[in-house]
């Protein structure tokens, strides 16, 4: 059955890592919570390809990967780790050396194969651009042998100068790839016959469909394989530029995310930094401050330099002038206008060809008639030009001429655009496919997610970066058109050795194309460039990029966690669940190796976030809606916010839009907005009004319900009488500007009364609270203080104990804690033991399960079950993992999977599923008595981890108390964990016990930058 994904997974395959390495990791991709694996290029290519796009046989799976029986049996590996496979096809191009072109060549335009592909026949021949000097080619029987060339002899084709372009379509300037034209069904069922078998057989469950722009008619070929392909989940490499949107009549889910990436990006830059960064490069480089010229010039340098042969192409067919078929192209500011022959042009396509008209001489108002309302072929081929001049001219040059902040110098960026509002990225996740995909690396990106990351900090603090940059220009310089964009790449991507450097620079010059590029190379120039490169690294770049990686880690992780959550199928690339800090290509194609280990915190931290949010977006679906918050205040602006809700009658969803409001003394939630619709933290309507059942309780675990104000806790809803009650029920403030809160909350909690603002919650809502004792405690007002014990447990007073947010236990002051009103907690001593007021307790038996009498306990929140009958943590050693030492309950009453292969998987994410003779839990459904998967037993709108309902504003981690809330810039971190629950190097201050043992650590207030995403201000915690 085929099916969409959750997430992928892109792993690049080479001849070193093949079908067999990605079997290997299947374990590891399961654990890190993917649903499908996204393959690059399957099929047969050259054999040192290390792409895989330059496909040369469409019926052979790729030798060097294992071949159909190496894919078979990674796909059975896969599927034995639930795990599906998604594939790249590549239907615009393939390799010049191949069977079929080797037919056309000799038999010309009478080959069985001459419409496979897209040629200019000029008296029976085509024209093969090969000829690099003046050796003659040499007649060796029926071949003829130039240099490395290979030709049948006599042939119908003539030899060129390399420089001249081909007789036929290719994919931009790469004259060895030939164009395909699936528009031709034969040639479409030829060339996918493989793709068409793996789907048939189940192995493949996606396709993403490599450069559509390509292609003569993109739509057509989408409706005829989306026909063919069924319901196959289908993404195609669109680059969409600012405004533009994926044409709604696309057989397609969606894009593979550029769109996104850029946008994402743009959330952690601050747009107060334009000025000053844009005066700074223009000061050292000499180019101008406006992108738009730097652009139109760098495509009419790449029409003259590489796409003679296209232009005049398309000259020919539409009867116009070569230069203004160059100009109309510069103009262009799309890859494509979305013109079918035959049908009327789409207003927008009309809008757009006349706007790009109207900056160019009036020489082209012909062509514009003929590429709107002329023939076919002016159309299409006008079409499938845009595109690669766009590529080329933008992508590879103008991107390295002009870069005041190269974060922003993306595939379907706009180096001049400082930022995004959250409105309106609120308002594009709104508009989005709910299964197009995400991202924020690719193999095609010009540097990695957490290089952008580095960078994005530089626009909240030019006057540093500028004095730094000063400082080692003095030291070391070379070109100006270049040395801005070294010092930037060179800080983001530390460390970084001075091979890695130099290859980079020299890719950064030659496609700029101001000094030196690929056709026109200087030795001397290159050899400068060498010698600047070893001498920068030497110097102490490090120093500056320590400096930063407090606020980089925070857009990383920030960004990370956006990508992962918002809409659409998050993808990630190969590596980047932990740290990369790569370049452009083939830097960002190096080997990786697994399973990836944390070396770092900022690695255990993305890790983590990658994880668990990965784990989430399982449970969540594809059709979980999005609910945008908005924040109110100096700081809304620092704010991004939303949560995913997944259809449910026992919470409503209000018709209001939720809003944070907060104020310089004290946050609020809006009153007049209405109760938000935001997890883990109740807000009121207005001071000492009750809720009411249209407002609805909260939908987050253990928030309980308040009266008016002075009114006495109902004895349901009584607060536990910690030593330290809280003066909020989610969130609160621990700076002295709000101890006076505090005091009011204490006064309040002996007073057995609820204060006004009892639900007031600050915008800095994050993981747990901030450390309020030396132990880290985190106030709260109604399970206690969490004092960082042994186990991180909560002791409290009448209302009897929570146990720590890492063994999960439901907080809910019914019965899941232990006994209420006796003082009694869990013990998480030697045997674990629970005991239960329906006189069950979960001891470490035989079976390690919950011996129950009348009724069982039920599953841990988090783990469901733990058979080790030694801690029942969530540590590495324990029993919810599958550990061979451990083993498993064995199926029937207990419902654990006992297969070997999945262990226990007590997560909520894998056996919990049925598994036919496996077993699963009792329900039958999905493994979990609610029916949801959530880790519930009961319908649990308002007990623990997101069985159902909202699921956070931005995250909910774990299975404890407390959300992840990202600042751009914050100095806020996790570090590793040791053990279950426990932590590390208190001396920094942190909260002990917190939920999955990753406390919050803060650093230097003094060095935040004034703009955040969680709305902190320097000095806030």
């Amino acid at each position: 059955m085929l099916s969409r994904p959750f997430s992928t997974y892109r792993v690049q395959l080479t001849p070193d890592f093949g079908f067999a390495q990605v079997a290997e990791i299947a374990g590891y991709l399961r654990d890190l919570g993917v649903s499908h694996v996204y393959l690059s290029p399957i099929l047969q290519a050259t054999p040192e390809s290390r792409h895989g796009y330059d496909v040369t046989d469409h019926s052979r799976i790729r030798e060097e990967f294992g071949g159909a029986t190496g894919f078979r049996e990674m796909a059975q590996q896969l599927a034995a780790h639930d795990l599906g496979i998604v594939i790249d096809i590549v239907p615009n191009h393939m390799n010049t050396v191949n069977a079929q072109f080797w037919s056309v060549l000799k038999d010309g335009p009478a080959s069985p194969y001459a419409s496979w592909f897209d040629i200019e026949w000029v008296d029976g021949k085509v024209a093969l651009p090969v000829l690099g000097d003046d050796t003659p080619p040499v007649v060796d029987g029926d071949v003829l042998r130039y240099h490395e060339h290979a030709f049948p002899y006599p042939g119908h084709y003539r030899l060129v100068d390399w420089r001249q372009g081909p007789g036929y379509r290719r994919f931009f300037d790469v004259s060895t790839l030939i164009g395909l034209r699936v528009e031709d069904p034969s040639v479409l069922f030829a060339t996918h016959e493989v793709i068409f078998w793996l789907l048939d057989e189940g192995l493949v469950d996606g396709l993403r469909v490599d450069h559509p722009d390509g292609l003569a008619d993109p739509r057509g070929y989408l409706e005829r394989l989306r026909a063919r392909a069924g319901s196959a989940w289908t993404v195609v490499e669109k680059i969409l530029i600012g405004p533009e949107r994926l044409p709604a009549d696309w057989a397609c889910d969606g894009t593979t995310g550029y769109e996104v990436l850029n946008r994402v990006n743009g959330l952690f830059v601050d747009p107060a930094g334009k000025e000053p960064l844009i005066r700074l490069f223009t000061e050292l480089t000499g180019q101008p401050a406006d992108y738009r010229p730097v652009m139109a010039q760098a495509k009419q340098d790449v029409l003259d330099l590489f796409f003679g042969a296209e232009v005049d192409r398309l000259a020919r067919a539409t009867s116009c002038d070569p230069a203004a078929v160059r100009e109309l192209l510069a103009a262009m500011p799309v890859y494509r206008a979305y013109v079918v022959p035959g049908e009327p042009p789409p207003p927008a396509a009309v809008e757009t060809v006349e706007l790009a008209a109207a900056s160019c001489s009036p020489a082209v108002r012909p062509l514009v008639h003929e590429v709107l309302y002329g023939s076919a072929e002016s159309i299409v081929r006008f079409q499938q030009t845009c595109g690669p001049v766009m590529a080329k001219g933008v992508e590879d040059t103008a991107l390295y001429r002009w870069f005041p902040l190269s974060c922003l110098n993306e595939v379907g960026g706009e180096p001049d655009v400082f930022g995004i509002s959250v409105r309106e990225f609120h308002e594009f996740c709104a508009s989005m496919s709910p299964y197009t995909m995400t991202t924020l690396s690719t193999h095609d990106t010009k540097r990695s997610e957490d290089v952008r990351a580095r960078l994005s900090v530089l626009s909240e603090l030019p006057g540093e970066w500028a004095a730094a940059v000063a400082e080692w220009s003095a030291q070391v310089s070379f070109d100006p058109h270049l040395d801005y964009l070294a010092w930037q790449n060179l800080m983001a991507a530390w460390p970084i050795s001075a091979e890695r450097f130099t290859e980079y620079l020299l890719k950064a010059a030659r496609e700029a194309k101001t000094a030196i590029s690929w056709v026109n190379p200087d030795p001397d120039y290159e050899r400068r460039l060498r010698a600047f490169a070893a001498a920068a690294v030497r110097l102490p770049i490090g120093g500056f990029t320590e400096r930063i990686d407090r606020y980089a880690m925070s857009n990383s992780l920030g960004a990370k966690l956006v990508q992962l959550m918002m809409p659409g199928v998050p993808d990630v690339y190969q590596g980047n669940e932990t740290t990369d800090f790569s370049l452009v290509d083939p830097d960002n194609r190096r080997p990786i190796t697994y399973p990836r280990k944390p070396e770092t915190s900022w690695d255990s931290a993305k890790l983590l976030v990658t994880t668990q949010a990965l784990r989430l977006r399982r449970r969540l679906g594809g059709a979980a809606a999005y609910l945008p918050l908005y924040a109110d205040g100096p700081q809304a602006d620092h704010v991004i916010a939303f949560a995913r809700t997944t259809p449910d009658t026992s919470t409503p969803t209000p018709p209001w839009p939720a809003t944070w409001a907060f104020t310089e003394e004290e946050a609020t939630w809006a009153s007049e907005q209405g109760p938000a619709t935001n997890p883990g933290a109740r807000p009121a309507r207005e001071a000492g009004t009750p809720w009411t059942s249209e407002a609805g309780p909260a939908a987050d675990l253990g928030v309980r319900p308040a009266p008016e104000e002075g009114a006495p806790w109902a004895p349901e809803h009584a607060p536990a009488v910690g030593p330290e009650p809280r003066a909020a029920t989610f969130g609160d403030a621990s700076t002295a500007a709000h101890g006076d809160a505090r005091e009011r909350a204490r006064t309040h909690a002996a007073e057995g009364t609820r204060p006004a603002d009892a639900y007031r919650v600050r915008a800095d809502v994050r993981y747990g609270a901030p450390p309020t004792d030396e132990h880290g405690a985190r106030l709260d007002g109604v399970g206690g203080v969490r004092s960082g014990g042994e186990h991180g447990t909560r002791p409290g007073g009448v209302g009897g104990a929570w146990t720590d947010d890492v063994h999960g236990v439901r907080p809910d002051g019914e019965r899941a804690d232990g006994p209420d009103g006796e003082g009694g907690a869990r013990s998480d001593g030697e045997h674990s033991a629970r005991p239960d007021d329906q006189g069950g307790d979960r001891r470490g038996g035989e079976h390690g399960a919950r011996l129950g009498g009348e009724g069982d306990v039920p599953p841990d929140d988090v783990h469901s079950v733990r058979p080790d009958g030694e801690h029942g943590g969530p540590g590495g050693e324990h029993a919810d993992q599958p550990r061979s030492a451990y083993g498993a309950q064995p199926g029937g009453e207990g419902g654990v999977r006992p297969d070997g292969v999945h262990g226990v998987w007590s997560d909520g994410e894998r056996a919990d599923q049925p598994r036919g003779e496996y077993g699963a839990q009792p329900d039958g459904e999905g493994g979990r008595p609610d029916g949801e998967r959530g880790g519930r037993p009961s319908p649990g709108s308002e007990r623990g981890l997101l069985s159902r309902g909202k699921v956070g504003a931005l995250l909910r981690l774990g299975g404890g108390r407390g959300r992840l809330w990202w600042r751009r810039g914050c100095p806020w971190a996790w570090p590793p964990r040791v053990g279950g629950g426990h932590h590390v190097d208190p001396a920094r201050g942190h909260l002990a016990g917190s939920a999955h043992g990753w406390p919050v650590h803060r650093a230097d207030p003094a060095r935040a930058p004034a703009r955040s995403v969680s709305g902190l201000t320097p000095g806030e915690t």
